[in-house]
């Protein structure tokens, strides 16, 4: 794995695209002994406190589990060791967990989990909630099936296969160079004094650079050039890939969309090093004093992208 991971990357599994493809070796999979499985319940997870870590907790598929209604999703294996996420509606507190486990939300958990069982979170989450809201056809609105694991549906009635979405979201900070500071907004839902880099869907048809060229002017009226990549971010809510960038500021001149934006605005360094020395402000909690800066947690791309502006390594 590299050095640099954020939340979410760097998943261990072994995703097996080319043996997953024979349905009786998944089928065999399923019960074969020592098999592990990941229960969600309402897309939360089990976890459990190991060795100091807040860890998954993994369970053996119960007997007359309903796998008709709720296909086992291989996720992968670990050292010949299959693992596949269920949901635990196939078989309501059947699922034998640890004593200690209990089940938790994925976006409250991830800052705490270890790192490798976030990774498998998120893939168990995105591939979960697909396959919930995909059970019927969306060409001839027949029910669906899982395939080859999981890794898409097949229609029942007409040849249409489905494959999971994910969906790509530029996420960038832009920076002025000559003022040494940099652009950050904020919508109006969130906590008081919380900025962080501008953010949008890519566009069919769009490439990265023209969608950050595109997003920043339409939240803030700045002119975006120089666009670099930086790092990527699986983010299981439910589907996105958040594709991190800094750009240059061709302009100076904020002009934000109200409809979209609550504020828009240029941050020094020395600014964003003082919140990012604040671990409280980080996660946007009230109390703040008036006109107090506060950033995105560790968990989040944008916390990385202001991090390696701030420290110089943008």
């Amino acid at each position: 794995m590299p050095e640099f991971r954020n939340t979410f990357s760097g998943n261990p599994l072994d995703r097996e695209a080319a043996r997953r493809r024979d349905e009786e070796w998944v089928g065999s999979q399923i019960h074969q002994s020592g098999t592990q499985f990941l229960p969600l319940r309402n897309l939360t997870f089990p976890m459990r406190h190991t060795d100091g870590a807040m860890r998954l907790a993994w369970a053996e598929l119960p007997v007359g589990a309903d796998t008709d209604r709720h296909p086992p999703l291989l996720l992968g294996t670990n050292d010949e060791v299959a693992r596949f996420a269920i949901n635990e509606a196939a078989a309501p507190n059947k699922f034998q967990l640890p004593g200690d486990a209990t089940f938790m939300d994925l976006r409250a958990a991830a800052p705490v989990l270890d790192a490798d069982d976030a990774g498998i979170a998120a893939q168990a989450r995105a591939f979960l909630d697909w396959h919930e809201r995909h059970r019927f056809c969306a060409v001839c609105g027949a029910p669906t099936e899982a395939a080859q694991g999981g890794i898409f549906r097949k229609c029942t009635t007409c040849p249409a296969e489905h494959f999971p979405r994910t969906d790509p979201v530029v996420i960038t900070v832009v920076i002025d160079t000559e003022q040494d500071r940099c652009l950050l907004g904020r919508q109006a839902s969130w906590p008081a004094g919380m900025f962080s880099a501008l953010a949008g869907f890519i566009d069919h048809g769009e490439s990265i650079e023209d969608a950050v060229r595109r997003e920043v002017a339409e939240e803030s009226g700045i002119d975006a050039v120089n666009v670099r990549y930086h790092s990527s971010q699986p983010w299981p809510f439910p589907s996105s890939l958040m594709i991190g960038c800094h750009a240059d500021a061709g302009t100076s001149d904020i002009n934000y969309d109200e409809w979209e934006m609550d504020d828009v605005r240029w941050f020094t360094r020395e600014e964003i090093r003082h919140s990012l020395e604040q671990p409280a402000a980080q996660l946007g909690e009230p109390g703040l004093p008036d006109g107090a800066l506060s950033l995105p947690g560790p968990m989040a791309i944008a916390h990385t992208l202001i991090t390696a502006w701030a420290d110089g390594s943008a």
